[in-house]
């Protein structure tokens, strides 16, 4: 039995649009050899796009790895100190940054965020994503229990933004092909997929070298690092690619199956 894990956007999803006829049918194939199939990603089970509804996953590892579920319950869970989160409002506040904070219930946001995301998205994608429960607010709820940030700097300023929040977080590149001076993911010290698969793996009492992990973002660096086998997209970024074990080819070209096939799953 292999134990699979699969980022969402870029991977399972090509940008703007539902899971490609071949991606279904390879991780169905691969479902009814025995294996099985989690998600890895950086969304909060609040956010899921609906198109992955044609999957039926055992479990995954989501909000960049701040949660984990598996057998329909929740196996672990990390969240951002009150502190830290009032730090951060402040500091976005002070200097013009836009700011989305993801929980468990769903993902709040302050002014123009969603406006500024989706143009975005337009430039320099061409296509937008869907996510569910974007919620906007004038204030985040106190008892929110965050997960993870998105954070966008409308003057390209995000080195700035880096700067004053590493000491708290690991501030990682954006993974929707947005330029990393406008966008990054911001998250919890030392909380990623790779360490969180493996809270996974330990539940089903499986190896880590019967994993294999599918990402294509800077997002998926220490799950691809930490799987038995990491396979970077073909639309992956470079630092992905370089360090994964098996480049396939694009997410909308088969690249899943093609993997899966080479790797003897299906």
């Amino acid at each position: 039995m292999k134990y699979l894990f699969f980022d969402v956007d870029g991977t399972l999803l090509p940008f703007g649009r539902g899971v490609p006829d071949d991606t279904r049918a390879a991780l169905a194939s691969a479902q009814e050899q025995g294996n099985m199939i989690f998600l890895s990603t950086g969304r909060s089970p609040a956010e899921m796009d609906p198109r992955l509804n044609v999957i039926s996953f055992d479990g995954g590892v989501c909000s960049g790895g701040a949660k984990a579920f598996a057998d329909g319950k929740e196996i672990f869970s990390s969240y951002i100190s009150s502190e830290d989160l009032a730090f951060t409002e402040a500091l976005c506040s002070e200097h013009g940054w836009r700011l989305l904070v993801q929980c468990d219930e769903a993902s709040w946001y302050k002014g123009d965020f969603c406006e500024m995301y989706e143009s975005l998205l337009d430039r320099y994608v061409g296509s937008r994503l869907q996510f569910g429960n974007f919620i906007k607010t004038e204030i985040i709820p106190p008892d929110a229990k965050c997960t993870k940030l998105l954070l966008v700097t409308p003057e390209g300023d995000m080195q700035e933004a880096r700067r004053q929040l590493c000491d708290r977080y690991d501030v990682l590149d954006n993974t929707v092909g947005i330029p990393s001076c406008f966008m990054a993911e911001v998250c919890q010290k030392n909380v990623n997929k790779g360490r969180t698969m493996k809270a996974v793996l330990d539940y089903f009492g499986a190896d880590i070298s019967d994993s294999i992990a599918f990402g294509d973002g800077s997002n998926d660096i220490e799950i691809i690092r930490a799987a038995g086998i990491g396979v970077a997209m073909g639309n992956a970024c470079d630092e992905l690619k370089g360090i994964a074990d098996y480049v396939t080819a694009a997410c909308d070209e088969d690249g899943i199956g093609q993997a899966l096939r080479y790797f003897g799953v299906i």
